[in-house]
């Protein structure tokens, strides 16, 4: 995945870029995010996918890779926004002729957290890709709806942990979703495949060793392996 925003944001990157790099007399908000293309996701399902008719069989993945970046007005601290793309519509950028930025969500965020150390985003894009067909590949569209976003910004460990809803829309197939993710995305291997603590998300595994974490569903093959990366194991903050 690469960094991507929607054009209306460009300014602020663009000023953004310059704070960080030029001015060091601005306070940076208190609202922190690791800003990364490397946060694993994980999306609990609490209802039935419907097409508007009936029930469907379309689902959103059962984990994946997210990018979420936060971008500060220097010149109104006051105002902030989060973006979020989904490595469901980078992975299938190519095959879809519309501009990239369509696969970025971005809502406005809080620059203060509140008195449970939460930070919100909130009225977001929606995230799309149309992908055409492509030898195997059958074309689809695809829409994710992001909402009450909170990112844990407590100082113990600022902007690494993340919580939301999910809207995910597939082929006319819509089903819901409660988000858990971390940063950074830790590769583990499921219990059969691992060797030791360090493989499932444990002592060794590079994590913050506060983290409540485990091995998330499996996503493909490595090295004749299976393979996943470590999720919260808890609603957040997953704290042991």
């Amino acid at each position: 995945m690469t960094k991507n925003i929607l054009n209306a944001a460009m300014v602020l990157v663009g000023a953004a870029g310059l704070l960080t790099g030029c001015n060091f007399d601005q306070p940076e908000a208190p609202c922190f995010v690791q800003d990364s293309t490397s946060w694993a996701a994980i999306y609990d399902s609490f209802d039935t996918p419907t097409d508007g008719t009936g029930a469907c069989e379309v689902r959103a993945p059962p984990a994946e890779l997210l990018g979420v970046y936060k971008f500060v007005d220097p010149d109104d601290l006051s105002k902030a926004e989060i973006t979020i793309r989904p490595n469901g519509l980078a992975s299938r950028a190519s095959r879809d002729p519309g501009p990239t930025t369509d696969q970025t969500a971005t809502g406005a965020f809080d620059t203060e957290p509140d008195d449970k150390g939460f930070c919100t985003g909130r009225n977001f894009t929606e995230a799309k890709v149309v992908a055409a067909a492509a030898g195997t590949n059958p074309a689809t569209n695809i829409t994710y709806q992001f909402s009450d976003v909170q990112v844990y910004a407590a100082p113990s460990l600022p902007g690494t942990q993340l919580t939301g809803q999910l809207k995910y829309t597939r082929d006319g197939c819509t089903s819901n979703y409660t988000i858990r993710a971390l940063w950074p995305a830790i590769p583990c291997f499921p219990t059969g495949d691992a060797t030791g603590p360090a493989e499932l998300c444990g002592e060794g595994s590079t994590l913050n060793p506060d983290f409540a974490a485990e091995c998330g569903p499996v996503l493909g093959t490595s090295g004749g392996r299976q393979f996943s990366y470590c999720i919260p194991a808890k609603a957040i903050p997953s704290l042991k």
